[in-house]
């Protein structure tokens, strides 16, 4: 249920004084028994009656037929009372929505939702406008359209929800094979919120939800209009937009992706899939925000175990960089060891040397079996001068010849000819190359090799095992330093044997041939970006990782009452505020509020400032000329927002 009583969640959900708020609730409780409340709260599919009004309140803007209908179920309402009891009703049937998937959805969410809503159709007009030559028959042509990074920022304030859940924006391409449309989408889920198009207008007509997690796909519910939802009204969000969001999140909570064994938040699994396709990643932002055990979580995802399991897992292991841990730490180096009583040296590994040795065994047998069928085609092509490969969609047969570095050289376009690596990432279910450019004619090709050389699916033999190595505070290293010659191998392009590295020490190990990281080796890194600016990287080693923004307004999932998280929200605004002058790197996280919400020995918010907050702003503005008085604005606000929000509760 939801974590406040209904005339609170109207408080905060409607820009309405306490009297109109007071009035509502009086004509409300007035009106419905509360048998008739029990009957609403459990929106029983018998109750037909209940169910009718429910969905003529949310689907019907005619005031004239709602007030038929209550007062069918209710009796005679007094004429001054009805538009009262109309909106408490709406409310409350709002109300019961977000208390039934136990989350308390804010205005804030709905506003995010509708700008999200807004930006989603007008881009679709704006592409079609200015490129009608992408689209067949008025939807959009397969390959065509915005994607990606850059789109992705023009709406990046809206994207995250009160659950933990990101939106995007997806603008096709690719899927007019399938018959989809243009779609928003909860990140890492199939739940989808489509584009209707209109043919004969050229328009959009409206938007429907869909669930693409069942096999086909199917629309869920009936299509709502552009006009329905009162898009670019300039208006807060109106009853059909709170009622889609509604919808929406419902389906988000029944996602197959985000229900599935092994738990973990929504936002670890969406890391999990691109740490996947990047290989290293570096979690960065304030501090406070739960990178650290974000970082275990996406390591308990790839690994398949549990939060419990990981620390004792083979598969993963932890180190916190320092100003004094060195190469020899990390890859190799020499040790003191005693040998009949005198002390001398011997070479050890570093503990990710180990950690890669643990992880090759099962990377070696998986690219000796390929390799063994690599070799057999490319023999066979070399006797026969071609190799003629059908393509998995309509189109010309691919023929490829072989040039002297064993690379297949395709005959009848001249593109850039396809590498053994290639075709080895597509095996395991990666891009082939990182743009992704040829994957369709790569996919052709391992279909081949699957098909004609019995090459087995990837991992069925061998049972291939992910391993995640977590660097706590990767920044406060010299990272060139500790990495050495492996600032090659790391690079996602040169991951496996054909990465490998002479290592400093190579010659003290007994036989020991050239080291390489595994390709099943996943690197996270975490970094505070007020301890030492994300610019100190060398340039080169930023390109081999993959930054993400954790910021403080997204570490909220951890908290769970809101009284809690708006006096975050204040506090952090006040920040970020001209009086302060401070950037967002320096807001708060929300692990220091988790105190607040503890039953037992939860920490007194006196004890939080003193404790906590003051000596870390102390940090922050130490040698400000105006330090004093911009501790006491913080000061003021952090106890300020207490006190109101102990008013309002």
């Amino acid at each position: 249920m939801a974590c406040i009583n209904f005339e609170q969640w109207l408080s905060k959900h409607n820009q309405i004084n306490k009297t109109q708020i007071e009035k509502v609730i009086f004509i409300l409780n007035s009106t419905i028994t509360v048998k008739e409340k029990k009957r609403i709260s459990e929106l029983s599919k018998v109750d037909s009656s209940f169910n009718a009004l429910k969905t003529t309140i949310n689907n019907t803007t005619d005031d004239r037929t709602i007030i038929n209908l209550i007062h069918e179920l209710f009796g005679v309402v007094k004429e001054s009372e009805m538009k009262d009891l109309i909106f408490g009703l709406k409310q409350y049937f709002l109300f019961i929505e977000s208390s039934n998937m136990g989350i308390d959805w804010t205005e804030t969410d709905y506003y995010k939702f509708k700008k999200i809503l807004e930006y989603f159709i007008h881009i679709m007009h704006a592409n079609y406008k200015h490129h009608p030559e992408k689209y067949i028959d008025g939807e959009p042509r397969s390959g065509q359209g915005h994607k990606g990074q850059k789109i992705r920022e023009s709406y990046k304030d809206y994207r995250e929800y009160s659950l933990g859940a990101t939106m995007e924006v997806n603008i096709t391409p690719g899927f007019h094979l399938f018959n989809k449309t243009c779609y928003i989408n909860w990140t890492s889920t199939g739940m989808n919120i489509r584009a209707i198009w209109d043919k004969e207008t050229h328009a959009i007509k409206g938007v429907q939800l869909f669930n693409n997690e069942d096999n086909g796909g199917h629309f869920v519910g009936k299509m709502i209009t552009i006009e329905q939802l009162g898009l670019n009204d300039h208006l807060p969000p109106n009853q059909m937009v709170k009622t889609l969001f509604n919808a929406y999140a419902m389906l988000f909570k029944e996602s197959t992706s985000i229900q599935k064994e092994g738990g973990g938040s929504v936002r670890s699994k969406e890391l999990a899939m691109k740490l996947m396709k990047n290989y290293n990643i570096i979690l960065r932002g304030a501090p406070g925000t739960g990178k650290t055990y974000l970082a275990k979580q996406i390591a308990a995802e790839l690994i398949g175990c549990t939060m419990e399991d990981l620390l004792t897992n083979e598969q993963f292991e932890f180190v916190q960089f320092h100003p004094s841990y060195d190469y020899t730490d990390f890859v190799e180096g020499l040790r003191p060891v005693q040998i009949n009583g005198q002390v001398g040296f011997e070479p050890r590994n570093g503990l990710f040397k180990d950690f890669c040795m643990r992880a090759k065994h099962g990377d070696q047998e998986q690219f000796a079996q390929f390799e063994t069928v690599w070799l057999n085609f490319i023999q066979n092509i070399r006797e026969k001068g071609t190799v003629t490969i059908p393509r998995i969609q309509n189109g010309q047969d691919l023929i490829y010849s072989v040039n002297s570095n064993n690379h297949l050289k395709e005959e009848t376009h001249g593109s850039q000819s396809i590498t053994k690596e290639n075709i080895y990432r597509t095996w395991q279910g990666k891009l082939g190359r990182p743009k992704g450019g040829s994957q369709a004619k790569m996919k052709a090709i391992l279909k081949f090799l699957m098909e004609d050389y019995n090459l087995p699916e990837y991992g069925m033999k061998t049972n291939q095992k992910n391993y995640v190595f977590v660097i706590d505070e990767i920044n406060r290293g010299e990272i060139s330093k500790i990495f050495g010659e492996l600032f090659f191998a790391i690079d996602p392009e040169y991951r496996g044997p054909n990465g490998a590295v002479a290592t400093q020490y190579a010659n003290l190990f007994e036989g020991q041939e050239k080291f390489y990281i595994p390709e099943n080796v996943y690197i996270i890194g975490t970094m505070n970006d007020i301890d030492r600016s994300v610019d100190t990287f060398d340039f080169a080693m930023r390109r081999r990782f993959t930054f993400e923004e954790i910021s403080a307004k997204s570490s909220q999932v951890m908290l769970r009452t809101t009284a809690v998280k708006n006096l975050m929200d204040q506090l952090n605004e006040v920040i970020v505020s001209p009086e302060i002058g401070l950037t967002e790197d320096y807001q708060i996280g929300a692990s220091y509020f988790k105190s607040l919400e503890k039953i037992d020995e939860g920490m007194a918010q006196s004890d939080l400032w003193s404790d906590k907050l003051a000596p870390l702003f102390k940090d922050y503005l130490r040698g400000e000329r105006l330090f004093e008085s911009k501790l006491a604005i913080l000061e003021e606000c952090f106890f300020q927002g207490d006190s109101n929000d102990t008013d309002q509760g």
